[in-house]
């Protein structure tokens, strides 16, 4: 039994080498353009100096302004450098899938419609009792946030987590097992509670995608519609034009149960 138990632990681990490597990776980027500020800035300070200096609002302003300034090209440095390594190990995992040109519309219109009875639920709970500043206006360029959000994040994210993680959790585990783990370790790597929750609901969703279709296909669009949906029409729902917004919610609403018939099916 010690045996075993064992064994399942160093499965897990192994499991999530890549997760943490993403993290630690995606850090270490930032922190090279941290670096190329700091030594910029310090200029002629002596490191006494500069150690107050960074203490100060000025400093902070200054670093954030450079990081979102070149945001862009953190982002494309970490998909250029994980892509190609997430794509080789998920090749092993993949099966002849059953997607068609017609079905590419169901993820997207599932995104599109989560998102929105999503955020517009969210953002109105809030409104009542104050419990997150996920809403607060991004100061990334929109470009910006749709290269980075709505498709390099969602690429990687899908290989990493439903194409390796999930996939690699299947060899040790029963699915349901595997999909609650894969959705478990999904929700960790994201900031704050409320990201974590909903990203934990929503690994259940993708998954479910991935093995209806066979193919990342599916999770990827459905991603990339869900975030570029909340990118596209955050200025729409903070303003709170309550019946625009009461109108988006039940017509998505209505489009999620006529999606139902097509979405919930064996698999």
């Amino acid at each position: 039994m010690k045996r075993n138990s064992l064994e399942y632990m160093k499965n897990i681990l192994k499991t999530l080498v890549w997760p943490i490597i993403f993290v630690i990776g995606q850090f270490l980027i930032q922190y090279i353009f941290v670096a190329i500020f700091n030594f910029k800035e310090q200029g002629s300070l002596t490191n006494s100096e500069f150690l107050e200096y960074i203490k100060t609002e000025e400093y902070i302003n200054k670093l954030n302004e450079y990081i979102n300034s070149n945001a862009l090209f953190i982002v494309l440095i970490t998909f250029i450098i994980f892509m190609p390594i997430f794509y080789n190990m998920f090749k092993k995992y993949k099966v002849k899938n059953n997607f068609k040109f017609n079905d590419i519309f169901i993820p997207i219109l599932f995104g599109i419609t989560i998102s929105l009875i999503y955020n517009i639920t969210l953002y109105n709970l809030n409104n009542v009792i104050y419990f997150t500043d996920i809403f607060k206006q991004s100061e990334l360029p929109i470009l910006v946030e749709i290269i980075s959000s709505c498709i390099c994040g969602p690429i990687l994210e899908e290989i990493l987590f439903r194409g390796i993680v999930y996939n690699r959790l299947k060899t040790f585990n029963k699915r349901m097992t595997a999909i609650i783990l894969c959705s478990i370790i999904f929700g960790i790597f994201h900031t704050n509670i409320i990201e974590m929750i909903y990203a934990f609901g929503l690994s259940f969703m993708f998954i479910y995608l991935y093995e209806k279709y066979k193919t990342l296909k599916a999770p990827i669009l459905m991603h990339i519609a869900l975030n570029t949906t909340i990118v596209l029409t955050m200025s729409i729902i903070v303003k709170n034009y309550v019946i625009l917004n009461f109108g988006i919610l039940i017509v998505s609403l209505i489009v999620l149960l006529i999606l139902k018939k097509f979405i919930i099916k064996n698999v």
